[in-house]
């Protein structure tokens, strides 16, 4: 039985959640019907416009081919850089529940797997939130999340959600109930989804040693933590003689490692670049909706650039709100990924990578405690999101 106060904030969490996926599902459907496709959709399965799900464009369309052939088979050949837990389970529930094995049904599958993890995502961060900050701080966390200008991601076929969900639920776990157990086990989960799920050992291993006398010998539980992602390697090593292919093949999107200096100042010139079409507004006014929003789609580091900014900015403050496993884990998941993007957009994905760096919002939550700027926030950041979201559902590409 549920006490009054778990009630409330399950009400919270699912008025948020059903707000915030009919905006984004409407608004999604609408645009894409009355706005001009990118014409890069003619390259992809989604040809013509349609046959996949909205929500399965870029990185779902790999997802649901992984989901129908496997790693690197004909006819498809996906990358193995994409980890296996949420294809899997997207097949899994496919063949559980009927249909034929092939895009359509694939596709709305993952969209349904991700609209199904984030209600468990969303309340397992009100509950950290709250435990720590306070009901007012755990509501402000939410509303930022659930409406963070990326946040359609959270309802596309793409591995936020379910990563969310895995992620904040283990820390949940360790730092609320204090089952460092259940913790490990939902952190090898989320190992099997994404690379960065290895970086929750860092406040796992914090959460243990703060309270060492109470865990004892439960701390060897820690070494269940990166099991997903040893398992992926073992696969990897079995099937194509080499662990780390996850790493290696990035190479399929040039992507590689750089220093935060070269990063930035590629994003910075690659910003300038795109910006150059904005003489003044009488030549804005000029243009049609299809270069407006071919332009728009160009502009992906100027966002990546202004969201890096954001990350920053609550990164600081967050060295005093949080505590020091959280701020640690904020950093590793929104800032080092940032750092490993492509010469022509060196921090590709660095926008929708920071819908799981949960505590970031934790930050915002605590800052905007009056309902007035909270309000403000939220219905700017919604605001922004649209444009985002336009772009995403016409096929132009967004992180």
């Amino acid at each position: 039985m549920l006490d009054a106060k778990t009630r409330s904030g399950l009400g919270f969490v699912l008025a948020a959640y059903l707000a915030s996926r009919a905006f984004y599902l409407v608004a999604g459907l609408v645009l894409a019907g009355w706005l001009p496709v990118s014409p890069f959709h003619t390259r992809t399965a989604d040809d013509p416009f349609g046959t996949l799900n909205l929500w399965a464009h870029w990185d779902g369309e790999h997802y649901m081919r992984l989901a129908r052939s496997g790693y690197l088979s004909e006819p498809d050949n996906v990358s193995p850089a994409f980890f296996p837990l949420y294809p899997l389970l997207i097949r899994a529930f496919a063949s559980l529940f009927g249909g034929p094995i092939e895009p359509g049904a694939l596709t709305l599958w993952g969209t349904l797997l991700s609209l199904l993890s984030l209600p468990a995502a969303l309340f397992f961060v009100y509950r950290i939130a709250e435990a720590g900050w306070g009901t007012r701080t755990a509501r402000g966390t939410v509303l930022t999340l659930a409406f963070f200008p990326t946040a359609f991601f959270l309802n596309a076929a793409y591995t936020e959600s379910l990563f969310l969900a895995l992620s904040a639920g283990s820390l949940w776990a360790g730092m609320v109930r204090r089952d460092l157990l259940l913790a490990c086990l939902l952190a090898g989960l989320a190992t099997a989804t994404r690379n960065v799920g290895i970086f929750l050992l860092v406040p796992l291993a914090y959460e243990w040693l703060a309270n060492a006398r109470y865990y004892r010998w439960r701390g060897a539980y820690l070494l269940l933590a990166p099991s997903g992602l040893l398992a992926y390697m073992a696969y990897l090593w079995w099937s194509f003689g080499e662990p780390l292919l996850f790493y290696t093949e990035q190479r399929d999107w040039n992507r590689a490692a750089t220093g935060p200096f070269s990063t930035l100042a590629g994003a910075f010139g690659r910003s300038r670049e795109s910006l150059a079409w904005i003489p003044d507004l009488q030549g804005l006014s000029g243009l049609s909706a299809e270069q407006l929003l071919n332009h728009l789609g160009q502009m992906s580091n100027v966002y990546g650039l202004a969201l890096l900014a954001l990350a920053v900015a609550l990164l600081v403050p967050g060295l005093r709100i949080l505590p020091p496993g959280l701020s640690a884990y904020a950093f590793l998941v929104a800032v080092l990924p940032a750092f490993f993007g492509s010469p022509a957009n060196p921090l590709m994905g660095l926008p929708r990578y920071l819908l799981v760096a949960f505590p970031l919002f934790i930050v915002l939550g605590v800052l905007l405690k009056d309902r007035r700027l909270l309000a403000v926030w939220v219905s700017i950041s919604a605001a922004f999101s649209l444009v985002l979201c336009t772009l995403f559902v016409t096929w132009r590409f967004v992180a």
